[in-house]
């Protein structure tokens, strides 16, 4: 995953620690976890987060419930394979035994593993998928839910195999890698349920793990026995854990209260690995990036837009909260990630310009007046949300704000907006001027995708895939024509094509290339992955299909 799950102040990190560990004693017990290990020992526990700050939980585990809580549910259903980011994105086969693409076909065909079983011993069968990917939907629509649509459809041939079909509308060379996340969800379990309503207590889950008791403060899995992988030798319990900040976070880790995480923290080399911790940096493709609301004045002008990305010094600010991430290229493709596919002009890091940012404005005949930007008389106040838990995109936000007073005199409001809000008010297009992720991949045609034309929304609505709500035809048409592309040098034309728009139009300002960042306490198991991975090492996470196999291998230290 990206930096999303990670970061943020300490205050009073021990007390806070101890306190959650006594309030995590009082729990309702579902049931035994853990075991032993032969001979009667007992299985170790482990501590794990990869949500980020937040006090406590709420216990509603429906991935498509409209109210708050939903967190977790790489914890619970696993998809058919994972894509190995650190073996340049190869498809990994997990509940499918293959998956079988033909991308001028616009099919494929998916064999499930034949010794697959939900938590409640119930087979996995393609009976799940049709119910995911054709039934659910509907339900969830029907029933005001949250709804997860796909662009392609379903058939079953027998229960483990199942053919998939995309329209030639929906024709995705990546289909594939669409299709390798594909989590399935248990039919007889949801589609008996009022998906608006049901908080899925005790879920029944494709995973290794299966919920064992619930509090506030901590959510204890059991390791599941009757998994594919079978229990896991030297770990019986994964329990979920909280922490209030980011260095409420790196005490844990440094005392071993949390076992693995996923924070990016500063000067990870001197305060975590120097301490005999564990920290690794995965670099993904896209980039962090400003993102503007496009829909809306002034950021509806070019102009503008180019300004404000023309007057950031992105080395500058990075150097604010310094976790090693450099600059990257406008494209929001990083050559060491793209090479020669990236437009040779484009391939060096972005570098301020104020004299071009004043002229940007200039040239699209506005001023700057009283901190506002202002064009034919109408004033408008700029404001820029960011993740408030996020310690490096909150700290960076400062230097936004700070940059573009000095160099084009506009008083920027800085909005710094809990995890568990902004998404949504990104998707809503309740902003002006934002920080997420942008472009996507490995594929050519998937880097820009999520700008298409058929992802906008009117403000008011939710729209996931296209917070900027980009409209151009022109990479519409581009686009539409690389999802259909088989020649590699076309594509990479088209590509470059595309990258040409971005730039012109600006419709983001990066500042760097994704990552992952990823801890491990070293107080308390001993068998991580070496620093840094090398081609081919599983990634540590804590979740998913690589996070099982790591933990898997695990050995308390005595």
């Amino acid at each position: 995953m990206s930096t999303r799950t990670s970061r943020r102040t300490f205050l009073g990190g021990t007390a806070a620690v101890a306190a959650a560990g006594a309030a995590a004693g009082c729990s309702f017990d579902k049931g035994g976890s853990g075991g032993d290990a032969g001979g009667g020992e007992a299985k170790a526990e482990i501590n794990v987060n990869s949500f980020g700050p937040r006090p406590t939980f709420i216990e509603n585990f429906n991935p498509f419930s409209p109210t708050d809580g939903v967190i977790g549910s790489n914890y619970l259903y696993d998809p058919l394979a994972y894509l190995d980011v650190n073996n340049e994105y190869e498809i990994t086969p997990w509940l499918a035994e293959s998956i079988e693409f033909d991308a001028e076909a616009r099919t494929a065909t998916v064999t499930l593993r034949d010794d697959i079983t939900w938590s409640d011993g119930e087979k996995i069968t393609t009976a799940d998928l049709v119910y995911t990917v054709m039934e659910l939907p509907a339900q969830a629509e029907k029933q005001k839910a949250n709804v997860t649509s796909h662009q392609f459809e379903v058939t079953a041939v027998d229960e483990r195999v199942a053919e998939f079909t995309w329209s030639e509308e929906n024709a995705d060379i990546n289909g594939d890698r669409t299709l390798a996340v594909l989590a399935p969800y248990p039919k007889h379990v949801f589609e008996k349920e009022d998906l608006a309503t049901f908080t899925n207590a005790d879920p029944v889950t494709s995973s290794p793990l299966t919920v064992a008791s619930f509090s506030p403060q901590r959510i204890s899995f059991a390791v599941r026995d009757d998994h594919f992988m079978g229990a896991w030798d030297r770990i019986g319990t994964v329990n979920w854990v909280p922490y209030g900040s980011p260095e409420i976070g790196k005490s844990m880790i440094l005392q071993g209260t949390m076992d693995m995480a996923t924070l990016s923290l500063q000067n990870a080399e001197e305060t975590i690995v120097a301490e005999g911790h564990h920290y690794w940096t995965v670099e993904l493709v896209g980039s962090e990036s400003l993102i503007f609301n496009t829909a809306k004045a002034p950021f509806d002008d070019k102009h503008v837009r180019h300004a404000i990305y023309a007057a950031l010094d992105t080395d500058q600010i990075h150097s604010l909260f310094d976790i090693g991430l450099l600059s990257t290229s406008p494209t929001t493709m990083d050559e060491k990630v793209f090479g020669d596919a990236v437009v040779e002009e484009y391939r060096a890091p972005h570098v301020a310009d104020a004299e071009a940012a004043k002229k940007w404005l200039a040239d699209g005949g506005w001023s700057v007046e009283g901190g506002a930007l202002v064009k034919d008389g109408t004033s408008y106040p700029v404001s820029f949300k960011t993740v408030a838990d996020y310690v490096n995109w909150s700290t960076w936000s400062d230097g936004v704000k700070a940059q573009l007073k000095d160099v084009l005199g506009l008083d920027v409001s800085i909005l710094k907006i809990p995890d568990a809000q902004i998404w949504d008010q990104f998707a809503n297009g309740e902003f002006e001027i934002g920080m997420s992720w942008v472009g996507g991949g490995p594929h050519l045609s998937a880097v820009y995708s999520d700008w298409h034309s058929d992802n906008v929304k009117p403000i008011g609505e939710s729209s996931d895939a296209n917070y900027g709500r980009v409209e151009n035809p022109e990479l519409d048409e581009l686009l539409d024509a690389s999802r259909v592309e088989y020649d590699e040098a076309k594509l990479v034309e088209l590509s470059q094509q595309m990258q040409k728009i971005v730039v012109d139009e600006c419709y983001c300002g990066p500042f760097n290339p994704s990552a992952s960042f990823l801890e491990a306490s070293g107080r308390n198991f001993e068998g991580f992955p070496p620093m840094p991975l090398t081609k081919g090492d599983i990634i540590p996470r804590p979740y998913g299909p690589e996070g099982w196999q790591t933990m898997a291998k695990l050995t308390p230290k005595s």
